[in-house]
């Protein structure tokens, strides 16, 4: 009840996972849709918690000051390196297949009793 007038003010429709760039600042968020009433949109205690702007009541503005290069970090793809085994001990040479793609897709077999995974 985003409006208090009815239930179906606050009834969540649908989850949508987006992603956006405001203020220069890319972000990945869950929106959870629902009718808000007269306003555009909701920002939870979790999204302000999070991002923690800045926000001038006045002029009614949300501004992200610490959206500088320096806090911004960008995950890059790697080559894959041309001799994985180069430092490696030659006793543990043996066991590079257990820690190559292959094997780190597959599950283990399964038992009488199997542990389900959380």
């Amino acid at each position: 009840m985003l409006d208090g007038l009815s239930p179906q003010a606050g009834k969540i429709w649908k989850k949508a996972m987006l992603t956006f760039t405001y203020n220069g600042k890319r972000m990945m968020e869950t929106f959870l849709i629902c009718n808000t009433g007269t306003h555009l949109a909701i920002l939870g205690l979790k999204w302000l918690d999070a991002h923690n702007p800045e926000i001038d009541w006045n002029q009614r503005t949300i501004t992200f000051p610490h959206a500088s290069l320096e806090h911004i970090a960008i995950a890059k793809e790697e080559e894959a390196d041309p001799n994985p085994l180069e430092g490696v001990p030659s006793e543990y040479h043996q066991y590079t297949k257990v820690f190559g793609e292959e094997e780190f897709n597959k599950l283990p077999p399964h038992q009488h009793y199997d542990i389900g995974i959380e």
